[in-house]
C-alpha cells in the first residue's frame, strides 16, 4: 500500500538497475540520441530557470566539478532536427507545458501543431522528433487540485510504459509539496515511489531534496513554481544558492543523469 512509503526514507538520488542498462542499449540500438535527454512535466520544468542556464555555459559547479562530464554529454547536441540549435538544457520539451496535468503528455489536444503530427499526442511528438535516450518525469504540482489519485496512477503509467516501449529510460521525480494540500501531494508522490518500483525505473527524490530549504524550495508568492536566489543565478551550485529550489532542482538532476549514465553505459 502507498500509506507506507515515508517519502523522507527513500533515497534522494536513483537506484539504477541492470534493466535499465539494457533499456538504454536497446534505445541507441534503434537509434535514440545519447547526447538527447527529454524533459516532461508541468510549469516546473517548462521553465527555463529549470536547467535552461547550464546551456549557457557560465555555470559555478563549486564542490561538484565532478558533474562537468555529464554536462558535456548534453550541452551543445541540438534536440531536433529543422535548424533547432538548442541543446536538451536549454530546450522546452514538446510535452511540457505550464498548467499540464498528468494526462496532458498523453492528449493530442495539447499538440503543437509546428511540430506535431495529426492525433499525435505531446509525449509521442517530443519521443519522435527528438529521439531521447533518456526522460526526466515530474507530474503533480497541478493534479494535487485537479486530479484523483486513481486517475493520477493509471496516467503515470501510461506515460512510463510509453516511455520505455521506445527504450527510453524514464527519470521519475517526486514533486515538491504544494503547501494548499501537503495531505494530497505525499499520496501522489508515494504513488509515483510505488510506479518507480513497479517498473523498475530511476527514481529522483526531490521532494526530500526540498525538505529543508526555505518553504520547501516553493516559492511562496507562487506556489506553482520553486524558488530562485536573488540574482537569479540557477546554475551556481554554492550554499547560499543552494537554499533556493530551482538551483537544489537543478543540482540534484545533474547528478541524477550523471549516476544514470554511469549505470547504463
Amino acid at each position: 500500500m502507498v500509506s507506507a512509503i515515508t517519502l523522507a526514507d527513500i533515497a534522494i538520488l536513483p537506484n539504477v538497475s541492470a534493466r535499465m542498462k539494457a533499456v538504454y542499449q536497446a534505445g541507441l540500438a534503434q537509434g535514440n540520441n545519447p547526447n538527447v535527454f527529454a524533459k516532461l512535466g508541468d510549469c516546473m520544468t517548462e521553465n527555463p530557470y529549470f536547467l535552461g542556464p547550464i546551456s549557457d555555459g557560465k555555470y559555478d559547479l563549486g564542490a561538484y566539478v565532478g558533474l562537468k562530464p555529464v554536462i558535456d554529454q548534453f550541452a551543445g547536441h541540438p534536440t531536433r532536427g529543422n535548424g533547432w540549435q538548442k541543446d536538451s538544457f536549454a530546450t522546452i520539451g514538446l510535452a511540457s507545458a505550464g498548467g499540464f496535468n498528468i494526462a496532458a503528455p498523453l492528449d493530442s489536444t495539447w499538440s503543437d501543431p509546428k511540430w506535431c503530427q495529426s492525433g499525435e499526442s505531446p509525449l509521442a511528438c517530443e519521443y519522435r522528433v527528438s529521439r531521447p535516450s533518456l526522460a526526466i518525469i515530474m507530474f503533480g504540482t497541478n493534479d494535487v487540485n485537479y486530479t484523483d489519485a486513481a486517475t493520477y496512477d493509471f496516467y503515470l503509467r501510461a506515460i512510463i510504459s510509453e516511455t520505455l516501449s521506445r527504450n527510453i529510460v524514464p527519470i521519475l521525480n517526486t514533486f515538491p509539496t504544494r503547501p494548499e494540500d501537503p495531505k494530497k501531494s505525499l499520496l501522489l508522490n508515494q504513488i509515483a515511489v510505488r510506479a518507480a518500483r513497479d517498473f523498475d525505473i530511476p527514481l529522483v527524490n526531490l521532494n526530500r531534496a526540498l525538505e529543508a530549504l526555505p518553504d520547501k524550495g516553493v516559492n511562496p508568492d507562487d506556489t506553482t513554481h520553486l524558488s530562485i536566489p536573488l540574482d537569479k543565478r540557477v546554475d551556481i551550485f554554492t550554499p547560499d544558492h543552494l537554499t533556493s529550489g530551482f538551483t537544489m532542482r537543478n543540482l540534484v538532476t545533474l547528478q541524477a543523469l550523471q549516476k544514470v549514465l554511469e549505470a547504463v553505459r
